[in-house]
């Protein structure tokens, strides 16, 4: 069977357009349903307080790290 699909180009191209398409349907479905759950998703109050104490953090330690380094530089 695979010696006949591959002698009659018609089928070959036939095949290869359907498999493609597909694909790009079923792509297509799993980025419809990616956004649908994002748009119906609602935000959490407390962890987006979580997040931003984090991001809080981290500029702390940035600031702490950058003065640090400058003490070593006059040492």
């Amino acid at each position: 069977m695979i010696k006949k699909y591959l002698k009659d180009p018609l089928t070959t191209i036939a095949i290869n357009t359907t498999i493609f398409i597909l694909g790009c349907i079923f792509f297509g479905i799993i980025v419809f349903t990616a956004i649908i759950i994002d748009i119906t998703t609602t935000e959490n109050p407390i962890r987006t307080e979580h997040l931003k104490q984090h991001e809080d953090d981290h500029e702390k330690y940035d600031k702490i790290i950058e003065l640090l380094e400058g003490i070593e530089k006059k040492n």
